[in-house]
């Protein structure tokens, strides 16, 4: 007796078989289109598996889409009959299947209801088969692993259009082998906001039917902070440049690359905090253990580092930039927090900075910064934090050739002033947090400033029970002038109007001007 349906395996491009019968769940559907027609509808294509696991790829073509695009749904069971054979020779293979079956006009599509096919159908590749590839695998592959580190959320744009992505690292489940995987769009957005409403001291992450990408001759390299990508593919690259004027406007959490000059250390806001010992980013509070978001792991211990807040101009605005310990010494070839500690045990001022610290003043530097949003009705709704400092001079040079970016004088002319107005500048110390060295949370500050103790060293320290405010860095949120010779102005008026100061704006534009003369 015949069978009544057949199966995925038996499926070939051979004339025994006129008429195709198979029972299949649909565990994956798209559609896709490729070229740039608009008066065609996208096709569908469409991964079904039967009950023995079998999988075989499934095409409607635009043509045929109008008769079959409300009949079929994602995660259903079907009959489908009378369809056509062709060799799977697609650019990606979302199957290995040899073959491919496409819908006909005669295509009869049925619902039905089978509990015995699996709802995914995974099919999972070891990680060495994935790292032994030596160039770019045309398969899609099912991935299994534990996330051990992520990266920012990047934006950027292709063809005008604004796209966003993350990049995860995965490790095997029997440990000892990790794969960088890059996760676009929703799938980014879905990825972070699970980890944000779902704390865990582990998470596993399924991918299915993942794109397979030779990088540089690795197939997925691992993550750290700065391994993958040189300070030139960072700046001059990848980066997406925007003004620091630029950056105030954003309205979702966003990585940049911009250019501006330290004109001020404002060292009343420095403060301490508690650093993951891996990977030297700020830890979270949770019960009596400290979350590292990147290293998604639970700890008991942490090490003391010290952020620097840096007053930072271009020619469009001035706010603060805070720069995490991890930054600070790759410039000052010494963690920011030994500093500190022996200037403190030399008898500093605490309320002040360590005076190898002013070398950042006045010099010129790229920042790769990430901006947070932390409450969009709030006077000052962002924090920027540095994630990535260059100071190399052709660098730079090259940056600004890139952007044209061109030098203010107005500003350099004007830095007695204008840190004379930024030492009147606001903060908010309630309910915000400080964003760390790649843009991961800190929780609160460790120590203030004036509050270190005396056997407070840089070696890895216990938990200790310190419940101070959470601290944010400050930052103009004025809109500077059009014209470059009022610019200036403009921002001191509404800082003086926020502070309250009962100077009006003709005595600080005749100030100015005698400043400028």
């Amino acid at each position: 007796m015949a069978s009544r349906y057949d199966l995925i395996c038996n499926v070939n491009g051979g004339f025994e078989h006129k008429i195709w019968r198979i029972k299949v769940r649909v565990i994956r559907l798209w559609k896709s289109s490729y070229f740039k027609d608009n008066n065609n509808k996208p096709m569908i294509e469409l991964v079904v598996l039967d009950e023995q696991g079998g999988r075989i790829q499934c095409t409607v073509k635009s043509i045929h889409v109008y008769l079959f695009e409300n009949s079929i749904n994602e995660g259903n069971v079907y009959m489908l009959e009378n369809l056509s054979v062709a060799l799977n020779s697609g650019k990606y293979k979302p199957t290995m299947h040899e073959f491919r079956m496409f819908f006909k006009r005669e295509t009869r599509v049925t619902l039905v209801e089978d509990s015995s096919i699996p709802l995914y159908g995974f099919s999972f590749v070891p990680f060495v088969e994935i790292l032994n590839e030596t160039k770019d695998d045309r398969r899609l592959v099912d991935v299994l692993g534990v996330v051990t580190g992520k990266g920012n959320l990047i934006e950027f744009k292709k063809e005008g259009k604004p796209c966003n992505y993350v990049v995860i690292e995965l490790e095997n489940i029997e440990g000892g082998l990790k794969l960088r995987c890059t996760l676009w769009e929703d799938y980014a957005f879905m990825f972070l906001k699970h980890l944000e409403d779902h704390p865990s001291e582990s998470y596993v992450v399924v991918l299915q039917f993942a794109k397979m990408k030779n990088f540089k001759g690795i197939q997925f390299s691992q993550l750290s902070d700065h391994a993958s990508l040189t300070l030139e593919e960072e700046f001059l690259e990848r980066g997406v440049y925007k003004s620091i004027a630029d950056l105030k406007e954003v309205t979702q959490n966003s990585v940049f690359v911009t250019i501006g000059t330290v004109k001020d250390i404002e060292s009343e806001y420095n403060r301490c905090y508690r650093a993951c010992k891996k990977c030297s980013l700020g830890l979270k509070s949770d019960g009596s253990m400290f979350y590292c978001k990147k290293c998604v792991t639970h700890y008991s211990t942490f090490v003391t580092r010290y952020s620097i807040q840096l007053r930072v101009v271009d020619e469009t605005d001035s706010p603060s930039f805070i720069l995490f310990d991890k930054e600070a010494s790759n410039f000052l070839k010494i963690p920011a927090y030994e500093l500190r500690t022996s200037y403190i045990a030399k008898g500093g001022d605490k309320n002040r900075h360590p005076e190898e610290i002013d070398s950042f003043k006045d010099k010129k530097f790229l920042f790769k910064v990430q901006v947070k949003i932390q409450d969009m009705e709030s006077i000052v709704p962002y924090v920027i934090s540095i994630s990535r400092l260059c100071f190399e001079d052709n660098i730079i040079a090259s940056f600004e050739k890139k952007y044209q970016i061109e030098e203010v004088a107005l500003i350099q002319d004007n830095s007695e002033l204008l840190s004379q107005f930024t030492e009147s500048s606001y903060l908010l110390k309630d309910n915000l947090s400080v964003s760390c060295d790649n843009g991961v949370d800190t929780p609160s500050p460790l120590l203030p400033t004036g509050k270190t103790t005396s056997n407070m060293d840089s070696s890895v320290i216990k938990v200790l029970d310190v419940d101070l405010a959470e601290y944010c860095g400050n930052a103009s949120f004025d809109t500077p002038s059009k014209c470059k010779g009022e610019m200036h102005s403009e921002q001191t008026i509404v800082r003086v109007a926020v502070h309250g100061e009962e100077q009006s704006a003709k005595k600080l534009r005749k100030v100015i001007k005698e400043e400028k003369n």
